[in-house]
């Protein structure tokens, strides 16, 4: 079985640190906030990745949870 592939559209996710909730619905945690700059102080510098894409189930949680509809799974 193919690994999915996790694209996130960070035009739409331009708030992750006050949604998080693909964070929350992803049981087996494959999405993580990362931090952008090197202080990581300004809150415009991080964003969502999909940093452990091989533990993907592709149930499509995150996608149906994200309401900037932002996640897509191929």
């Amino acid at each position: 079985m193919p690994k999915p592939k996790i694209k996130i559209d960070y035009n739409k996710c331009i708030n992750p640190t006050k949604c998080r909730l693909c964070l929350g619905i992803c049981s087996p945690g494959v999405f993580n906030l990362i931090f952008l700059d090197k202080n990581y102080h300004n809150p415009q510098m991080w964003r969502i990745e999909p940093v452990l894409p091989h533990l993907c189930t592709d149930c499509h949680k995150c996608v149906e949870e994200c309401p900037e509809k932002a996640i897509s799974i191929k």
